[in-house]
């Protein structure tokens, strides 16, 4: 009897708790977006009736049986007149001095959270000590999250808002708002003069996968490998777990309105360049959905500067802000530290995103925002022309006074040289509205890029002072291409050339394969002379690009035909009469050809040519490289054609929990022809090698 009293005085006590409660956004001193509807929820007794009244508006609605409710605001003018939010059932809750404005989130890692101020000179804004001391903005206000990884998405307490004044920000030292966030509101204020809130959600050195919100991913399936890692209810949570921060950090403020959202991010990614701009799309799909707003704004930062080379995933970064029309970049090849990662003057990163929302949001009209974009290009004689949007006239301005922007160019050997722009007067000004680059000693020139080596920094603006950010122009011919009719996956198991040939496995290669953890295995076999190889890489619409390669057995051991994901298995080697064919034009159809090679190794490798007479380029990897011992590491399995200096297939770094690399023909999407570091097993539907015996 005394369990049953016990029970039902703790079922009453937690009914009487149930209060009505405004959910996270709606703090003290908030902002409203303007302009839209305004979602306002929270929770409540289940079937309570609830209403919502702020500046002569009233919206009723009755909680439902999980206690959540919600209700929208009709769209307001901006105000700074500051009035009370109130939701009001058996008990009232408020947030009061709400003003209506324009509403802003910024996200992303440590160059996003690096603060306006605090104690760590490298991680800090240079300035920032004298704004936050002579800054009285109230009509700014700003919410910061605290960094807390979830497994499923958790309800965050309502939010403190607070005031751009020297009191608030003295009071809140060790949780002092972003740089980037503090100056972009500065700049909107200033050109708007409406109330801005911004709210900062970010954490240094994550990914972006763990910003993402599982909607996001629903269009995606080339991201099916991140869906997989999603974070398990009731396990282990790390802030890089997948959706992670987005469930912590962001979830909780849905649907809340606002414009968009500013992120500053992509050095954590940097390893999986290639795949970053459908990672940013679906950042983007799941942000919008998630905060039911498809005209959701997203400026984003290219990477700035640093001693390490983000070149490819600011090439990915320039690819998403052109396939997605509610996103803009913001340039800083100009704004870096060769020698610091998180460079302290974010003013002016914070600037060149406004420009964008003045442009796109607010009617600046006469406001240009975007850095200049490549439009099109030709070669005259031994000189690149380059033509570009977003330009009607070039300087150069360097600290060092050098007039020579960081051009290269490469000829028929694929060799870089740096290059030289042309027209460019004593003072900097460049003639005309076109480019002309060109090297010497490169008489026919086929590529180009900027800002593809160190020290990487922009020295080359258009003329409304924004600089060119790093990109490339490739102007050789792509000899691989698919013949033939499509074909699904296994069909090319039926061509003549592996007629009379035993089939011993066919081995499925994730897209991060961690062989070295699970070895595939091959069935027994035994008194061969020929073994052969059928790589198949299926592509999202189910059709199937193949190779297949066969030669005089290189070992009798079955374990060494497989992938080399075991210690000590080194196989470097010319191999005997290599026939090869494949659906991919430029793959050479050869028979008992003596110019064939394998590179079959566990380890990590580098580019030096180390297989006697067997060609090669020793700073590249290609169809000749150099092995790093007899340990786990990276990984190759490549089959070449080293006399035409082709790669007819290959899978590398299958040893790693990261993606893998494979191709057919030679890459001529980079410098490496082999398919090294490009992480693209993700843009396959699935990818297999066959391995045969006769």
């Amino acid at each position: 009897m005394k369990r049953t009293l016990f029970a039902l005085s703790a079922a009453a006590c937690a009914a009487a708790m149930a209060n009505v409660e405004l959910g996270t956004p709606f703090g003290d001193n908030m902002v409203l977006q303007r302009g839209r509807p305004v979602p306002v929820w929270g929770t409540a007794d289940a079937g309570e009736k609830v209403t919502v009244s702020f500046a002569g508006q009233v919206k009723s609605t009755t909680a439902g049986a999980d206690g959540k409710w919600q209700v929208a605001l009709d769209a307001m003018d901006a105000s700074k007149e500051g009035r009370t939010l109130a939701a009001r059932g058996k008990n009232a809750s408020e947030a009061r001095n709400v003003l209506v404005g324009e509403v802003w989130f910024a996200s992303g890692q440590s160059n996003m959270e690096c603060p306006i101020w605090g104690d760590n000179p490298r991680y800090r804004d240079g300035k920032g000590a004298m704004m936050i001391q002579s800054t009285v903005r109230p009509f700014i206000r700003w919410a910061k999250n605290p960094r807390v990884p979830s497994a499923t998405p958790r309800a965050i307490p309502r939010s403190p808002w607070n005031t751009y004044t020297p009191q608030s920000f003295a009071a809140f030292k060790g949780m002092y708002l972003s740089a980037v966030a503090y100056y972009y509101a500065l700049e909107l204020y200033g050109a708007l003069d409406v109330p801005i809130g911004i709210v900062d959600s970010s954490w240094g050195g994550t990914c972006i996968d763990t910003w993402t919100p599982p909607c996001g991913y629903e269009n995606h399936p080339e991201l099916a490998d991140v869906v997989a890692c999603f974070p398990k209810k009731g396990g282990r949570i790390h802030c890089q777990n997948p959706t992670a921060l987005w469930n912590g950090m962001v979830d909780s403020w849905t649907p809340m309105a606002m414009r968009g959202f500013i992120w500053y991010q992509g050095c954590s990614n940097n390893g999986e360049a290639r795949r970053y701009c459908s990672k940013m799309h679906a950042l983007y799909d799941g942000w919008s959905k998630a905060f039911k707003n498809p005209d959701l704004k997203l400026y984003f930062v290219e990477l700035a500067p640093f001693k390490a080379s983000w070149f490819e995933l600011q090439r990915s970064q320039m690819k998403f802000a052109a396939e997605q029309k509610n996103a803009a970049i913001a340039a800083t090849a100009d704004a870096g530290n060769f020698h610091d990662i998180h460079p302290n003057d974010k003013e002016i990163v914070a600037k060149r995103l406004a420009l964008h929302a003045l442009k796109r949001d607010y009617g600046f009209e006469n406001v240009r925002d975007d850095s200049p974009v490549l439009k099109s290009w030709k070669i005259e004689g031994d000189t690149f022309v380059l033509t570009f949007d977003g330009a009607k006239g070039w300087y150069v301005y360097s600290p060092d006074y050098s007039k020579r922007p960081n051009f290269e160019i490469a000829g028929k050997d694929g060799k870089f040289v740096p290059a030289i722009l042309q027209g460019v007067d004593g003072n900097g000004n460049v003639k005309g509205t076109d480019l002309r680059v060109r090297a010497d000693g490169v008489k026919e020139p086929l590529r180009l890029r900027y800002l593809a080596k160190a020290p990487y920094v922009g020295t080359l603006y258009s003329d409304a002072a924004l600089p060119l950010g790093p990109f490339d122009v490739d102007a050789r011919t792509n000899k691989f291409t698919r013949i033939g009719a499509p074909v699904k996956m296994g069909e090319a198991e039926k061509i003549p050339e592996l007629s009379g040939y035993r089939k011993i496995g066919a081995i499925d290669v994730p897209i991060a394969a961690n062989f070295s953890a699970k070895p595939p295995q091959l069935a027994a076999a035994s008194g061969f002379g020929r073994v052969a190889y059928l790589f198949e890489l299926e592509r999202l619409d189910g059709t199937v690009d193949w190779a297949m390669t066969s030669f005089n057995a290189f070992s009798q051991d079955v374990d060494d035909l497989g992938v080399p994901c075991r210690p000590g298995k080194v196989f470097q080697t010319k191999v005997a009469a290599l026939t090869s064919r494949s659906n991919i034009s430029g793959v050479p159809c050869v028979t008992d050809y003596d110019g064939g090679s394998i590179e079959f190794w566990p380890s990590n490798y580098g580019t030096a040519a180390v297989l006697a007479g067997a060609g090669g380029n020793p700073k590249i990897y290609d169809v000749n490289d150099q092995p790093n011992g007899n340990g786990i590491g990276y990984g190759s399995m490549q089959v070449h054609d080293w006399k035409g200096g082709t790669t007819i297939w290959a899978l590398n770094n299958f040893n790693t929990l990261s993606p893998c690399d494979v191709g057919i023909g030679n890459n001529e999407m980079s410098e490496h022809p082999d398919w090294t570091f490009m992480a693209n097993a993700p843009m396959y539907r699935s990818r297999r090698i066959s391995v045969f015996v006769k």
